[in-house]
């Protein structure tokens, strides 16, 4: 009996098994089914507003409307090209009014000939709305070479995606030299002064070069303490080699070059340092800015300090400190270090603190503005252990 009752519990757990395992079965096939049916099913993109929706449909040439400004009278300045200064302006405007009931699709390129990359983008146009554009192509290297105010031609052209109509203007703009600084309405762009600190030109790298050969243990050290060191010591030393290795370069000093254009009395050439180290004159930012160079390469924050008719140098004397030693180098190349020192505080004393603007390079990098590209060539870079 029992025998019996085993085999047929066995029968019956087979059967529900199997049962069992059938259904389980049909509801994947089902599932599966399901789901892949769900996923070769498109999935509906969310409609766009009907301002933005671009019809197939034509829009006459004669609704869409073209203006090209030149909001700088067409000066161009690259060293404030792409900086976001506080007061410039693009190479050009453009703006486009579409009077129609679609939207239009607008290809934009704009050039500036032999000195820029060909700018392009697509805009949409909404429905009896303007858009306006801000045309800044890319300045080439050589842009950044040239050393006098010259003549180019912008070339700007909107085409229509739908109907292949293309509005064409070419205007006149003058690239100036890299080397012109346009400070803006009460100098608000004097932190751009910064892109003149080129710590890693040739020139700048051979004056460090010089200098450590003057400072005692032949190493420029920045901020990085020696046992038992007194850190101001230590910067006061490294500003005086690089002091002497100026004046050792006999660097005399000059007025300021006039500049051309329509912004004369807001705009100054600014020699980058290699023109002050190689032609060995340089005006009291000039020099200033070579020195501000030096600083940065080893490692130092330097400042520029502008005041009513005059600009002069310093260094921090720990890193990020309040203490600044000041120095005006227009001393040079007859003057001691300590002239210096005593030139610059005698401004700082006299000038009312208001009147006093310090660009602090190191601030200005954090901001994003970097160093004047370098020119290209063939030679390898110098680096102060190479020299």
């Amino acid at each position: 009996m029992p025998s019996r009752i085993s085999d047929r519990a066995a029968r019956v757990f087979a059967v529900v098994f199997f049962i069992t395992t059938l259904c389980l079965g049909g509801a994947l096939a089902g599932s599966w089914m399901f789901f892949n049916k769900l996923a070769l099913r498109p999935i509906p993109e969310p409609e766009l507003p009907a301002s933005m929706r671009v019809t197939t449909e034509p829009v006459s040439p004669l609704q869409v409307e073209y203006q090209l400004d030149l909001p700088g009278r067409g000066e161009i300045f690259p060293a404030l090209y792409g900086s976001k200064a506080a007061d410039y302006w693009p190479v050009a405007l453009l703006s486009i009014a579409n009077t129609s009931s679609r939207p239009v699709l607008q290809i934009i390129t704009a050039q500036v000939r032999g000195w820029s990359s060909e700018l392009r983008q697509s805009i949409v146009v909404p429905p009896r709305g303007t858009r306006s554009l801000r045309l800044e192509p890319e300045l080439l290297p050589q842009a950044y070479q040239n050393s006098e105010i010259r003549q180019a031609m912008l070339v700007v052209e909107a085409q229509d995606a739908a109907t292949g109509h293309v509005f064409a203007q070419q205007r006149q703009v003058f690239l100036h030299s890299a080397s012109d600084l346009y400070w803006g309405r009460k100098f608000a762009n004097a932190q751009l002064l910064a892109r003149w600190v080129t710590p890693h030109d040739e020139a700048v790298l051979q004056l460090v070069s010089r200098a450590e050969r003057i400072i005692p243990g032949g190493r420029l050290r920045g901020y990085n303490l020696l046992p038992r060191g007194n850190l101001t010591e230590q910067v006061r030393a490294q500003a005086v080699a690089v002091f002497s290795a100026l004046k050792q370069s006999h660097i005399s000093y000059v007025s300021s070059i006039y500049t051309f254009g329509n912004f004369p009395g807001e705009t100054q050439r600014v020699r980058l340092p290699r023109e002050t180290l190689e032609l060995s004159n340089a005006n009291c930012i000039d020099v200033s800015v070579a020195f501000a160079s030096a600083m940065e390469n080893i490692g130092l924050q330097p400042v520029i300090i502008i005041v009513p008719g005059h600009a002069f140098t310093g260094v921090r004397l720990a890193k990020d400190s309040p203490q600044i030693l000041y120095l005006d180098l227009t001393v040079l190349p007859a003057g001691s270090f300590n002239q210096a020192i005593a030139r610059a505080y005698a401004w700082m004393k006299k000038t009312p603190a208001a009147e006093v603007l310090t660009v602090d390079v190191g601030a200005a990098r954090s901001l994003g503005v970097y160093p004047m590209p370098l020119p290209t060539s063939e030679k390898p870079s110098l680096t102060t252990a190479s020299l």
